[in-house]
C-alpha cells in the first residue's frame, strides 16, 4: 500500500497542547478519528514526537490508498470534524491546509527501487551444502 509521510514543527510551547490533542484523537474523539481515517483511506499509521535542537518535531506516517489526495481532501472538507481537525493543525503546527492545497504544486524530484532480492548461484550451492552438512 502506498504511504505519506509528514514532518510538521512543532510551534514554541505546544508540546503539551499537542499530546493533549493525540490524547483526544485517542479517546474523546477517537470514533470520529476513526470515520475520518476510513474516508482518507488510511489503513494504518504511526505517530513520533522528536526533541531537537532546532524545536519539536512530529513525524506522521500514513499507509494510505491515495496519498495525494488526503492533504487536499481534507483542506476542502466541510465535515465538522475536518474543520476541528484543520483548526488543530493550524494551532499547533501553524499549518493553514486550505492555503497550502491551493498553492501545491508537486515536482517528484528523485525516485529508486531496487531490483527484487536474487539469489546467485554460489548462494544457491552454499544453502544446498549448509542443508547437506544439517542432515
Amino acid at each position: 500500500m502506498p504511504a505519506l509521510t509528514l514532518i510538521l514543527p512543532l510551534l514554541p510551547g505546544k508540546q503539551e497542547a499537542w499530546r493533549q490533542f493525540c490524547q483526544a484523537l485517542q479517546g474523546s474523539r477517537c470514533r470520529e478519528y476513526r470515520a475520518w481515517r476510513e474516508r482518507m483511506g488510511i489503513a494504518q499509521e504511526e505517530v513520533w514526537l522528536s526533541q531537537t535542537s532546532q524545536g519539536d518535531l512530529v513525524r506522521m506516517h500514513l499507509h494510505i490508498e491515495h496519498p495525494e489526495q488526503v492533504l487536499a481532501n481534507l483542506a476542502t472538507s466541510d465535515h465538522p470534524f475536518d474543520r476541528w481537525l484543520r483548526q488543530r493543525l493550524l494551532d499547533l503546527h501553524g499549518l493553514d491546509l486550505v492555503q497550502v492545497a491551493s498553492a501545491s504544486a508537486h515536482e517528484l524530484i528523485f525516485a529508486w527501487q531496487s531490483e527484487p532480492f536474487r539469489e546467485t548461484a554460489s548462494r544457491k550451492d552454499w544453502n544446498h551444502e549448509n542443508k547437506e552438512r544439517k542432515t
